[in-house]
């Protein structure tokens, strides 16, 4: 699954744009994260091979509610469901009919999704670089400071309060683009939103 395994910088005259520019980029997604409980919003998700070519392209709908809660519904090119109570984590796959179950603290150590999901110093779980405005978006690097992050980078997109592109670079030099839309900030979501039922005839892997 992509998001387990598998959340984007000439001259002196505008080093003090840059700089302010670089600024906002890291005070926008801050301000974003400290003000967000819940979310939900459209996403379309592209996986690129290292030399760019498209691999694997999907969408669906993401939902949060903060902490441990989350739902991602992927809807293209077929149904997969990623479901998180806070405690364990369901991971569904209709073309093969077969749901994964792991314990919520296994799945997200280390996990793109725990920028969203966990309210943390961002300096204490990346080195952050800001790269100011590029194609009307803020952008902020995040690099993980654990060495056995399956990512090597995050590049997190923001306009002027809202966040818009994920970008995530893995050990193998693939890239995961996440694009947002129609995204709400602090709707009321319901904690059994974030439980999963197995279809019937489902194959279970693991505590159920």
């Amino acid at each position: 699954m992509p998001l387990i395994k598998s959340l984007l910088f000439f001259c002196a005259l505008f080093m003090l744009a840059g700089t302010a520019q670089a600024a906002k980029s890291r005070d926008l997604l801050e301000q974003f994260l400290n003000a967000t409980n819940t979310l939900q919003a459209d996403f379309r998700q592209r996986l690129l091979d290292p030399g760019g070519v498209l691999m694997q392209e999907s969408a669906g709908q993401f939902n949060l509610k903060r902490p441990g809660k989350f739902r991602w519904d992927y809807k293209q090119p077929y149904a997969q469901q990623i479901v998180s109570n806070g405690e364990k984590i369901w991971i569904y796959d209709s073309e093969l009919e077969q749901v994964s179950v792991k314990p919520y603290s296994d799945v997200l150590s280390g996990a793109p999704v725990i920028l969203l999901d966990q309210r943390r110093d961002l300096d204490q779980e990346f080195e952050v670089e800001d790269k100011g405005q590029v194609d009307d978006q803020y952008w902020v690097s995040l690099t993980p400071r654990k060495d056995d992050n399956e990512f090597k980078n995050i590049r997190v997109g923001m306009d002027d309060k809202q966040l818009r592109t994920i970008i995530l670079v893995d050990a193998f030099e693939q890239t995961t683009i996440i694009e947002f839309d129609h995204l709400k900030m602090n709707p009321s979501l319901a904690d059994d939103e974030f439980e999963f039922s197995a279809p019937p005839g489902t194959d279970v892997v693991g505590d159920y």
